[in-house]
């Protein structure tokens, strides 16, 4: 009988839960001999927008899970609105590439989730809050 590979954190809500968070889904995949290159990419991403909708004194969880040939990351936060990925296509007519703005360009970690993942969805978590979930196909390479 396989035991079952998976991993369940809360964090604080301080950008730098992010870091730790890629730093202990990283170690879970080398632990269980899984290749997954975007799963600490992804689970940053998620974590960052989950950190920017939580208040100070919120926490966030974060959650990776092995399922068949595929690796789920969820990452909980408790603000009731619902993420809006912002549409590639419209890409050049919203960057401001002005010296004085050129780095305040941020919001497109759900487009990259989304061309990264095999799916993406949201649970939402009645009363309040939400599970931001992705699922990446997984290879059985060590990539530690």
């Amino acid at each position: 009988m396989q035991r079952r590979r998976e991993r369940t954190r809360r964090y604080p809500t301080s950008r730098a839960s992010a870091g730790v968070a890629r730093d202990q889904v990283r170690n879970a995949l080398c632990r269980w001999d899984l290749a997954v290159p975007d799963a600490v990419l992804v689970v940053g991403e998620l974590m960052a927008n989950a950190i920017e909708a939580s208040g100070v004194l919120d926490t966030v969880t974060v959650h990776v899970r092995v399922e068949r040939d595929q690796v789920i990351l969820a990452v909980w936060d408790g603000a009731a609105s619902l993420p809006r990925p912002q549409q590639v296509e419209s890409l050049r007519e919203k960057l401001d590439l002005s010296e004085g703005d050129w780095d305040d360009n941020g919001g497109w970690g759900l487009a990259i989730v989304q061309s990264l993942c095999s799916a993406y969805w949201v649970e939402p978590t009645p009363p309040r809050g939400k599970w931001v979930c992705a699922a990446l196909a997984c290879g059985q390479e060590r990539t530690c």
